[in-house]
């Protein structure tokens, strides 16, 4: 039988379950105005207090507690904000309770949440979720909020978590299909009030696509009580040059329809400075000849537009249908960088030098539209299906052009590279999965089935004074990939013990295939990827646990792209077509004391992962920066994080770090090399409320990071410090921020080469000083919660 076969047959016989019948208790829980509370805890207990079993109530309210025995126990309902409930109740076979209505625990100012206080950090088996809810972080957008969340680095290749950059982004669960700067811009277009809570999942379960080495999923704001509500946004940030933001929001909800839409419009300028020096080398490792250079970035984004509408229908309490559909699209973007560039001698004096100016115009857009249909057996047992379907555009028109002259004369010689990439993408994926109870057992199993098609058309024309005539190259590279997937998981409580266990297997076929050069790269593989979960609770003070986790890094799709993309004549950047997936194993062993101090042991190793190594071609005195696998690389470390309320009024989290991390790598010359390096960060975020009133909210946070490698590279270390305060008025439906990030400009890295021949170093800025002021109002009914924004699926995030 083959291994689609026995998944089906499981996930069968999963569903099958769902329709078991024996003593069970049924519920519904509302507030006292008939509404229903999703997500409250329900706990059964003995007599003597003992808990029987936890549970939570769906988004009707309803709740279910199967697989106990007949006999009277107590019950036990909570949730945020309201005054807790608790009774006798007898069960006898199948007992449905009168509804149980909670009153609010106390008063409310409209969306702002004044006495109830949740940790800002806290720790389950598979993840850490930071929150954000009604904090004065909601004032800031999606990309600040992950630069300050435990765990997370953002540095000059992006987000990474301990050390692995191939971090699979989702919101509310679903793949968010973007990388790079696209990801960043979507997420600074992403309102903080929106969002609410971050989890960092360094294991994830088998129903997470195994893509990624570890998992950000951004939990937006779900929707709850009927009624209409909106909210109107603006923001003007200044840095070196000014940019705007403006958004809208809109949610109706009735019995069984709820829509929601998003519309935000963002414009600015950004600025980045680079300054170089490559080194090529004599056999002594004395200098022959240097190369300094002095870079300068201005991007230009006068329309980049994100947006979001998605609707449910509710046919009946059992089945729900929804559909959606989001993008992003910035169709007048482009960017000037200016590098001038002096060569000297191995004695210091100059010889030559060339200035090039590069000019890119590089519209995108990204569109999705998905579909969602749910059925539910009972409160504890469901089956969805869903499918979606993503658009990638990006065009890029680039010219560079050189001026080459030497010292104190006119220039003699001229040098123009003209490209033109042009890449369409279509990502396509379905699955069906199942969640429900059985013996005991919380179980979840699925399938999937996920396809990619890219094009990119690449057309390079040099044009050069020393050159008889202009050379042109057209270069076409045709990407297909096919990945079949299932994973079944099951989860069981047995005492003090709290077990979860998953596996998932994944059948992947590709093809790249390189027109121009005749280059077929062709891979077929299937690989099973467990992941396990033990924590022990000695008692209501002490948790002790250990996870695994088996996961998959597939390169990027660009970076499978051969052709050159030039910076000046003397430098390019290259992908490869036989880039080969990454393999990681991720070890953790937790403890936890007293439910806020949290102490994570880990040891990670990836092999064969795909970075980027930038190398000397010293025939041609070019910098190559290419996409390639090196050998492997290793993490172990230690990392604690707690949060607390120092005073009433002053909540505080934070997170340090120190570990170990070894790279090894393979040079030009085909040596291994081995990069490695003790490493430290942590962050810190204080939390003020300002007034009794509780509508002055401060907020300042510092991070560090100290020097740390990535493949062939050296990083050096950056620091920051931010401030945040907000001021909420008429009701709490307006408010008005004020932010200040990066403030004594210590987001400066310094990248550096350095082995066998090689070395070059840059040291880069990119402009994170900050000023920022930030205006709502929310209109309508605002104990609206917020409906539930759906994004994406898994090949997505390698866009």
């Amino acid at each position: 039988m083959g291994s689609s076969s026995i998944i089906t047959t499981i996930l069968l016989l999963l569903c099958m379950a769902g329709f078991a019948q024996g003593p069970a208790l049924t519920g519904k829980v509302t507030d006292k105005t008939g509404q229903p509370l999703a997500f409250a805890d329900v706990l059964l207990l003995t007599a003597q207090d003992s808990v029987v079993q936890k549970s939570h109530t769906e988004e009707d309210g309803g709740f279910e507690i199967k697989d106990i025995a007949n006999g009277d126990y107590k019950l036990k309902v909570s949730t945020l904000g309201f005054a807790e409930h608790a009774s006798q109740v007898t069960v006898n076979g199948y007992t449905k309770l009168p509804v149980i209505m909670l009153g609010e625990a106390a008063k409310q100012l409209s969306d702002v949440v004044i006495n109830s206080k949740r940790p800002i950090v806290k720790r389950k088996a598979d993840r850490l979720e930071f929150d954000v809810e009604n904090s004065i972080l909601s004032s800031d957008n999606a990309w600040e909020i992950l630069r300050k969340t435990p765990g997370v680095t953002i540095g000059v290749n992006g987000l990474s978590i301990r050390g692995s950059e191939g971090i699979l982004v989702t919101i509310n669960d679903k793949k968010v299909y973007l990388t790079g700067t696209e990801l960043r811009n979507l997420l600074e277009n992403t309102n903080g009030d929106d969002i609410k809570s971050i989890e960092v999942i360094t294991t994830p379960p088998a129903k997470y696509e195994a893509q990624g080495s570890a998992v950000l999923n951004i939990k937006m704001k779900k929707n709850g009580k009927l009624g209409y509500k909106s909210s109107l946004s603006g923001a003007f940030e200044q840095t070196r040059y000014p940019k705007g933001v403006l958004s809208s929001n809109h949610y109706y909800k009735n019995e069984k329809f709820s829509i929601y839409g998003g519309y935000m419009y963002g414009s600015g300028h950004y600025y980045g400075t680079s300054n170089g020096e490559v080194r090529y080398l004599d056999d002594n490792g004395q200098p022959e000849s240097v190369w300094k250079n002095r870079e300068v970035t201005h991007y230009r984004s006068t329309s980049q537009n994100s947006y979001n509408v998605a609707a449910d229908y509710q046919i009946d309490s059992l089945n729900t249908v929804s559909a959606g559909v989001n993008g992003f699209f910035s169709l007048k973007s482009t960017a000037n960088v200016n590098t001038s560039t002096s060569i000297y001698d191995a004695a210091g004096d100059l010889e030559s030098g060339f200035d090039t100016h590069n000019h890119r115009k590089y519209p995108q857009k990204n569109n999705t539209v998905t579909a969602t249909f749910e059925h539910k057996f009972n409160n504890k047992n469901k089956v969805s299906f869903s499918s979606d379907y993503t658009r990638h555009h990006f065009d890029q028109d680039q010219r560079v052009h050189s001026v080459f002259a030497l010292p104190a004369a006119d220039p003699y010689r001229y040098n123009t590279i003209n490209s033109d990439d042009s890449r369409r993408i279509s990502l396509f994926s379905s699955q069906a999965d199942y969640t429900g109870e059985a013996k005991g057992f919380a179980i979840e199993a699925g399938l999937r089935y996920g396809n990619v098609n890219a094009d990119n058309d690449f057309l390079l024309r040099n044009e050069d004074t020393q050159l008889p005539q202009p050379t042109a190259t057209d270069n076409l590279f045709l990407y297909d990939e096919d990945v079949f997937a299932g994973y079944a998981g099951a989860e069981k409580e047995f005492g003090k013990w709290n077990l979860k266990a998953g596996l998932r297997g994944e059948y992947t076929k590709l093809k790249g295939n390189s027109v121009t050069t005749a280059q077929i790269n062709t891979q077929d593989y299937f690989k099973i990827f467990p992941t396990l979960y033990a924590m022990y609770k000695a008692n209501d003070n002490n948790q002790i646990g250990v996870s695994y986790g088996k996961r998959i890094i597939r390169p990027q799709y660009s970076s499978l792209n051969p052709f050159r993309l030039y910076a000046t004549p003397y430098s390019y950047s290259t992908g490869d077509p036989r880039l080969q997936p990454a393999i990681s194993h991720n070890f953790s062993i937790l403890y936890t004391l007293n439910n806020k101090y949290n102490i994570d042991l880990y040891y990670n190793y990836r092999k064969d992962p795909a970075m980027e190594i930038t190398y000397q071609d010293y025939a041609t005195n070019t910098t190559i920066t290419q996409f390639t696998n090196i050998d492997n690389n290793a993490d172990a470390g230690v990392s604690f994080n707690t949060s607390f309320d120092i005073f009433e009024w002053w909540q505080l989290s934070g997170q340090v770090e120190g570990g170990y991390r070894e790279n090894t790598f393979m040079g030009p010359d085909r040596q291994l090399f081995t990069n490695n390096k003790w490493y430290g960060n942590g962050n810190m975020n204080n939390r003020f409320n300002l007034s009794k009133k509780k509508d002055w909210l401060a907020e300042a946070s510092f991070f560090y990071q100290s020097p740390v490698v990535s493949g062939a590279y050296e990083i050096s270390g950056m620091s920051s410090l931010s401030c945040n305060i907000k001021k909420i008025f008429a009701d709490g439906k307006a408010e008005v921020a004020l932010l200040f990030s990066d403030i004594y400009k210590g987001q400066r890295q310094t990248i550096t080469t350095n082995y066998s021949n090689q070395y070059s170093t840059a040291d880069l800025w990119n402009d994170s000083q900050t000023f920022r002021i930030q205006f709502r109002y929310r209109f309508g009914n605002q104990k609206l919660q917020g409906k539930a924004q759906k994004e994406d699926s898994e090949e997505k995030s390698r866009l």
